[in-house]
């Protein structure tokens, strides 16, 4: 005989009420749950808030100038976001050429990168990191483009969240001659010794060319050594130091000869532009509040 009991009629009003009990319960631990992360972010958002830059306002065109902008897009998925945050902001606005990493793209359709170029009727090449569909870089730029390559980067074991490193090369064809552009995007838990050994491709690759040259990106460069590609420990040496001596060494400099803030979170410079057979003639960094990191821009001569 079966010991189970279809539920009586008396019962039901009791099940009724215990169901809603407990989903009020689940929505208030889950409201909790949400409050607390709320809590813990806001104070991140402000602080990431309080860090932002102004806008600075264009310079004085000189002959033969030519300006360059590294950003890093923050895998967002809206043009128009990108696009009012370039002409919002003066220097932007006038770039001759965008570096962008962390390009979203999604398949069978044109990337953030190709569609923000379409918008400013620029040209643009794009090159999209296997895996991911928001991790591409691009060379978005206002003179034509030509001789497309990209490289791969040393791929490193950061036992989570591993990733193949490219960088996009091409030459910018402007009306005072070619200048070949370097856009990279490096690897975060590295150790500095790494992270000059994940750039020396480029380095091979530069020292290739003759004439005006210009390397920049995401180089994530940071005052930590990575203990087992996980832990952060506050020891030496620098990486910013490393990489700027490695680039001197192969005939480049960059105008950002102080520590700025590229990376409002935690007030870092992770976002560098070095030049070579350029003449830089001013560099700032600019607002780009969709992203997590604001804009660097220099402003050189051929």
């Amino acid at each position: 005989m079966n010991s189970e009991h279809p539920l009586s009629s008396s019962d039901e009003p009791f099940s009724a009420f215990r169901n809603l009990l407990e989903s009020i319960v689940i929505k208030k631990v889950l409201s909790l749950k949400l409050a607390i992360v709320v809590v813990a972010i806001l104070p991140a958002i402000r602080f990431i808030e309080i860090n932002r830059v102004k806008a600075n306002p264009s310079p004085a065109a000189g002959l033969r100038s030519f300006s360059a902008v590294s950003l890093n897009l923050a895998k967002v998925d809206s043009v128009e976001r990108v696009v009012l945050a370039i002409r919002d902001a003066p220097r932007l606005r006038g770039a001759d050429v965008f570096l962008f990493q962390e390009v979203s793209s999604q398949d069978g359709k044109p990337s953030v990168a190709d569609e923000t170029a379409r918008s400013l009727g620029y040209s643009v090449a794009f090159a999209a990191a296997p895996g991911f569909s928001d991790q591409g870089l691009a060379i978005v730029s206002r003179y034509p483009l030509k001789n497309v390559q990209v490289t791969d980067l040393k791929a490193c074991d950061l036992r989570f969240r591993s990733r193949k490193r490219l960088a996009i090369e091409a030459t910018i064809q402007t009306p005072w001659g070619n200048v070949r552009v370097w856009n990279v995007h490096l690897d975060t838990r590295i150790n500095a010794d790494e992270r000059l050994e994940q750039l020396r491709p480029v380095l091979r690759e530069a020292a290739r060319h003759t004439g005006p040259k210009l390397i920049g990106g995401d180089f994530n460069t940071n005052n930590f050594y990575w203990w087992g590609k996980i832990f952060p420990l506050p020891l030496g040496p620098a990486h910013s130091s490393v990489i700027r001596d490695a680039m001197s060494r192969h005939g480049f400099d960059t105008p950002f000869s102080r520590r700025v803030n590229t990376f409002p979170l935690l007030r870092s410079h992770l976002d560098w532009i070095f030049v070579s057979g350029l003449k830089p003639m001013g560099a700032s960094v600019e607002p780009a509040r969709f992203s997590d990191h604001n804009a660097i821009w220099v402003g050189a001569s051929l």
